[in-house]
């Protein structure tokens, strides 16, 4: 498993996924976004999954972009729309 980074349109996105996790059992952390990145509210979630696995978590209208960490740097491997 690798670690995948969600960030979110608002602070709204980010308690909404982080309430589904917990409720799910699964390992994340909730952070400032990393300098390199920007995202609207300012906070993100790392989440523990297997690669192609990270789209189970996007709430629609909320999750910004989903970035992995490869050679030290980050890719983003997904964007979505605000509502």
């Amino acid at each position: 498993m690798k670690e995948a980074l969600f960030l979110f349109h608002t602070t709204l996105g980010v308690i909404k996924t982080r309430k589904a996790l917990q409720a799910a059992g699964i390992c994340f952390r909730v952070a400032d976004i990393p300098r390199e990145l920007r995202g609207g509210c300012g906070l993100c979630i790392y989440i523990d999954c297997i690669a192609g696995e990270e789209n189970e978590w996007v709430i629609a209208g909320h999750t910004e972009s989903i970035y992995r960490l490869e050679n030290g740097e980050w890719r983003c491997i997904a964007t979505f729309p605000p509502s």
